[in-house]
């Protein structure tokens, strides 16, 4: 009877412990999860007190005002220098890759989100109307937070 009992118990724990392990499964995928996270309520994502970097150099003060605005795969701008940030666009996951946004004009961003902030990496290398390839030409580090 003790056994019995024993094995009993033993069961109701194991049963229980599987319970409590199991993960809730909201039924997305990362990738879904992360285009609601980059669409931010439908609020604009902007610099706050953050910063731009190119090439590791701040150039925040050439990107003033700059507003960020993703929505289902498309996105707007506003203050952004084109080819860095087209007025207006659309973009795609890379390989289902959360972590990678393949834009319109084949510009790859690495996406990190942690805490609300939203940091964008890329490499912007277009010749831009009059010809300024030098000054616009390079890696760029978009730190942004919700508006």
């Amino acid at each position: 009877m003790i056994v019995v009992r024993y094995c009993l118990v033993s069961v109701i724990i194991l049963g229980a412990f599987s319970l409590i392990g199991c993960k809730k499964d909201s039924g997305l995928s990362e990738t879904e999860q992360q285009l609601i996270a980059l669409q931010n309520d439908g609020k604009n994502w902007i610099l706050g007190s953050n910063r731009i970097l190119k090439d590791g150099v701040d150039v925040t003060d050439r990107f003033l005002g700059f507003k960020l605005s993703i929505g289902n795969k498309t996105y707007t701008t506003q203050n952004g220098i084109i080819p860095v940030w087209a007025p207006s666009g659309t973009w795609d996951f890379q390989d289902d890759n959360p972590q990678l946004l393949l834009r319109d004009d084949g510009v790859v961003i690495n996406v990190s989100l942690v805490s609300g902030n939203l940091t964008l990496t890329f490499v912007a290398d277009a010749v831009p109307f009059g010809g300024r390839k030098r000054s616009v030409s390079g890696e760029y580090q978009f730190q942004l937070v919700s508006e």
